[in-house]
């Protein structure tokens, strides 16, 4: 249940960023090519920051489902003990990393809140706040992922999910 409410919040918030970033993109090029309109001069600031944030909300749904890039060529010939092993290994460096980004992330946003940006003179703190969210939502997943793991469970995929 709280799941569902989860993977919906983040769904309906990654369709927002994302058609924001089709609607400012296809204004600023219908701005720009129609003689009679304006040219927006903020819609390439907008299309940047809406796909930067629905890059980083979608990241924990990525890497929940394995979507990310990875090379199992090596790992998929090993025994199921030593696999699940190197897949301990991979998801507590994982952990590491998103631990690490997180708190960048963070201090990111607060070296940046008195920064604007150039066309919409919005904080540069706001944009940059999607690098710490994205970093709760891996954090969530990665976690997750672990528990499964020192359970013994295979990782989930989307076939798992969706069942």
């Amino acid at each position: 249940m709280l799941r569902r409410a989860y993977d919906g919040v983040v769904r309906a918030l990654v369709f927002v960023a994302f058609s924001v970033m089709l609607g400012a993109a296809l204004a600023g090029t219908v701005s720009r090519y129609l003689p009679f309109l304006p040219t927006i001069a903020w819609g390439e600031e907008v299309t940047r920051y809406a796909g930067i944030w629905s890059v980083f909300l979608v990241s924990g749904l990525g890497l929940r489902y394995g979507a990310h890039l990875g090379v199992d060529m090596l790992t998929s010939r090993l025994p199921a003990g030593a696999r699940r092993l190197v897949y301990l290994i991979v998801h507590a460096l994982i952990l590491a990393f998103i631990l690490l980004l997180l708190v960048a992330g963070i201090r990111l946003v607060r070296e940046n809140v008195g920064q604007l940006s150039p066309a919409l003179e919005w904080s540069m703190g706001w944009v940059y706040l999607c690098i710490p969210i994205g970093a709760g939502l891996m954090l969530v997943e990665v976690l997750g992922l672990l528990g499964r793991a020192l359970r013994g469970l295979p990782p989930p995929g989307p076939a798992a999910e969706d069942a």
